[in-house]
């Protein structure tokens, strides 16, 4: 009953009240003899994407999902509050300078550093927010102004390793591998080099393409050449089987009645031919009137022939102009073969060594495209360590420099007040904790109470109704209580 409870507390007023005076003693003494800590506040910005460095690389930045940017703050949040980083930086400092306790009195268990660092977590706190990419640093120390050192160093130190794990460009290494690529390009463009001087050979494709075209030019001339041989040829044997058959000598025919008797005899040949022939239609070739007619054919052209010995004994004899302008044309025709045999020859020779290289070409095509497919390789390989290369020697020097993701957007504070202990909380909780701690105390001190200190513990024990009470306020006793029980 609230009644039952206050009188039980007022009964036990003075316990109640010692415990309380107690925990306000207790914690008057806290806030009086406990040193003062400051705390340094710094703010970080974690940036993503082609905000976060400058663009050196020059490649598609891929775009980070809420829960990404997420995970990259609480990684940068977890390397702000690592053992190593906090190592580091109380290594920096000397422990004497930020611990002189520790230095002054070494632990037993461990070494001073551990003890060192253990304190320095205790005191460090880093904060990420819920829904922003903005870390905060905080750290407790007695001097103010070592304590905004201490932040500053920390985020130093933080920037320092988390571009060495970021951004690792791995410069050694690359330039080994850089240095590796060049010999093999070397080797694969002596090897091509050498192939090239060795066939003669620049542009494969476009020689090959030059002498398919020189190949059909030369065989065009070829065949024009060939056929204006041909035609030279032919028009000089014809010519010379004309020359054959017409005299180069024409005898000036006789004039005058001199000389009919040839004619004469001329005439009896032709009729003496033309008899025989008739008369092969009759007779047989072995019949005696064509032998008698064989015999007059023979004794007629040995007349003819007597006759023309006359003739050309007693005429003159003149060049005759028809061999004569035969013969020239033969000349001239056998002059053009002569002239078209030469170009058929360095034709036909170049033709054939236009198809020797183009068959020295396609034997060795395999060979060139091997060579020319390594040294395509070599040189992409080459280009590409290069410009990593080149892209980690610029990392390399944003690291130097400092650069990375995250930036500083409040520089640690030099706090102007005291951030522990909080006078006003510690002494209101220790009110509080001595109000609880003392009603605890008054109801357990109670609770092994056997003596009755209400009407009401009197009517509930002995099963009796109360008739008079003499507490000070008989306004709390209950009506129901006095008619409490049996009347007997």
């Amino acid at each position: 009953m609230p009644y039952g409870f206050l009188a039980t507390l007022f009964k036990h007023r003075g316990i109640a009240l010692s415990v309380l005076l107690a925990w306000l003693v207790a914690g008057t003494g806290y806030v009086l003899l406990k040193t003062p800590e400051y705390e340094s506040v710094a703010q970080l910005i974690v940036r993503f994407g082609d905000r976060s460095i400058p663009d050196v690389d020059r490649s598609q930045v891929t775009e980070l999902t809420p829960s990404d940017r997420r995970e990259i703050v609480l990684a940068h949040a977890a390397m702000l509050g690592s053992h190593d980083l906090a190592e580091r930086t109380v290594k920096s400092f000397g422990i004497a300078t930020l611990y002189p306790d520790i230095a002054a009195n070494p632990p037993s268990r461990w070494s001073p550093l551990n003890e060192a660092v253990k304190q320095f977590g205790n005191r460090l706190n880093v904060d990420v927010g819920t829904q922003d990419n903005v870390i905060t640093v905080s750290f407790l120390h007695p001097d103010k102004v070592l304590a905004t050192k201490v932040v500053k160093k920390l985020i130093d130190l933080y920037i320092a390793g988390e571009s060495s794990i970021y951004q690792n460009p791995q410069q050694s290494f690359l330039k080994s591998e850089v240095k590796q690529a060049g010999d093999r390009l070397a080797t694969a463009q002596a090897a091509l080099e050498k192939f090239k001087d060795q066939w003669r050979v620049t542009d494969y494709d476009q020689e090959t393409a030059d002498l398919l075209k020189q190949r059909g030019d030369v065989d065009i001339n070829l065949r024009t050449a060939q056929a204006s041989l041909a035609l030279a040829q032919n028009r000089a044997q014809d010519l010379a089987r004309q020359m054959r058959k017409v005299p180069a000598i024409q005898a000036e025919p006789a004039s005058g009645e001199k000389y009919r008797a040839l004619d004469d005899a001329k005439t009896q040949l032709g009729a003496l031919r033309l008899k025989r022939s008739q008369m092969l239609a009759t007779y047989a070739p072995t019949s005696p009137a064509m032998t008698t007619i064989d015999a007059g054919i023979a004794a007629a052209q040995e007349q003819v022939q007597a006759r023309e010995g006359e003739l050309a004994a007693r005429s003159s004899s003149t060049p005759n102009t028809v061999y004569q302008s035969l013969q020239t044309d033969f000349l001239r025709n056998a002059a053009d073969a002569q002239s078209n045999s030469g170009p058929v020859k360095v034709l036909t020779d170049q033709l054939a060594a236009v198809d020797q290289r183009l068959h020295d070409l396609q034997q060795n095509r395999g060979s060139f495209d091997n060579l020319t497919r390594a040294r395509q390789i070599a040189e992409d390989t080459y280009k590409s360590l290069s410009q990593r290369y080149e892209d980690a020697r610029v990392k390399s020097n944003l690291n130097e420099q400092g650069i990375s993701p995250a930036s500083i957007i409040s520089q640690p504070t030099i706090p102007y007040r005291p951030a522990r202990p909080q006078k006003l909380i510690i002494l209101a909780a220790c009110l509080f904790c001595g109000m609880i701690l003392g009603v605890g105390a008054a109801l357990l001190k109670e609770a092994f109470n056997n003596r009755f200190s209400t009407a009401e513990q009197v009517a509930v024990f002995l099963d009796i109704p109360v008739i008079a009470s003499f507490e000070r306020d008989q306004r709390h006793v209950e009506s129901a209580l006095l008619g409490y029980g049996s009347p007997s």
